[in-house]
């Protein structure tokens, strides 16, 4: 009979399912041209989603990642780290700004910098965790060269010093 309510009801429905896509399409936009690395995990620690920026950071495609164990990029002697976060992320903390060290596919070391976020689901329980690292190998390198430039400028201060009181 042409009632009007069900067509009110299906346009808000659509209304409805295009914000959600439009806001899904921008995310993605977001997560894929960031120069961090935006990775998820599930709460076993494997890996869910690789963006664009893990590929160039940690030299594997995600191809090659999702489905694997995150622990797949911890060195051995840091093999206590990923429990210890999957705990935090457990209980619903955020590990914030936490500074590491990991492992690249051709099996370099790179110094990141890591925030790790719980996931929830609908119901509100942690299913997972973002994670989202940043290659800080150059600053650490470029910090300890201006240590150690530093440090060898007081030694030749206190050298001129010596000098200067010899004479």
């Amino acid at each position: 009979q042409g009632e009007v309510v069900n067509f009110i009801a299906i346009e808000s429905e659509i209304t409805e399912r295009r914000l959600i896509d439009e806001e899904q399409r921008r995310l993605a936009a977001i997560v894929g041209s960031s120069d961090d690395a935006i990775i998820s995990k599930n709460l076993d620690g494997i890996i869910t989603s690789w963006n664009p920026a893990a590929e160039k950071i940690f030299g594997y495609s995600a191809e090659e990642t999702i489905g694997q164990p995150m622990a797949m990029l911890v060195p051995p002697e840091r093999a206590d780290e990923e429990p210890k976060i999957l705990a935090k992320l457990r209980q619903g903390e955020k590990v914030d700004h936490f500074e590491t060290v990991r492992v690249r596919k051709d099996g370099g070391l790179i110094d990141v910098s890591v925030s790790i976020s719980p996931i929830q689901g609908r119901d509100g329980s942690i299913i997972g965790a973002s994670k989202i690292a940043r290659d800080i190998t150059e600053r650490n390198r470029q910090q300890k060269a201006l240590e150690q430039s530093l440090e060898l400028l007081e030694i030749v201060q206190k050298t001129q010093l010596r000098f200067i009181r010899e004479q």
